[in-house]
Parts: C-alpha cells; structure tokens; sequence
C-alpha cells in the first residue's frame, strides 16, 4: 500500500483513466453482445481502474495540502528588510 502513495502521476494519467472507465461503462451499458463472463471481467478492471483513481486523488489532495501549508508559511513571514528594530 506504500508503494502506491509514493508513485507519481504522469502528464494525462488520471484524464487516461477516467477516459478507459468511460469505455468500459459505455461496453457494459451498450454492447449486447458482452456475455455475463466478459461483463464480469470488465466490471473487475472497472474497479481496479476507480480504485487507482480514488488513490491518485488522495494523493493530490495530500500535495495541495502540502503546497497550502507551505503557502501559510510563506504569508507569515515578515516582508523582506522589515524589522522590529527601530
């Protein structure tokens, strides 16, 4: 499961998978000529694909929390040559 955290997203990658998710519930809705085996097949690989997307959208969501908290610390931080010395 660690390892999953630590892998980066590529340029595209979750666009990618949310484009062959839609294919596949596009097969699945459509395609009456899908027999019960391949559904069943293409609802697993369904699930795997939703599944790493949850994954890749917590771990964005960790990133901008990251940014966010470096962000405050950057607005906290006095302007340059201001001092309290007078």
């Amino acid at each position: 499961m660690e390892k999953e955290k630590t892998r980066s997203l590529g340029s595209g990658d979750f666009e990618n998978k949310l484009g062959e998710l839609q294919k596949i519930v596009s097969r699945l809705e459509n395609d009456s000529a899908v027999t019960l085996e391949d559904s069943i097949g293409l609802y697993e690989s369904g699930l795997k694909i939703a599944k790493e997307c949850v994954d890749d959208l917590a771990q964005l969501n960790t990133r901008i929390s990251e940014l966010n908290k470096q962000l405050d610390l950057v607005l906290c931080m006095p302007p340059f040559g201001d001092s309290d010395e007078n």
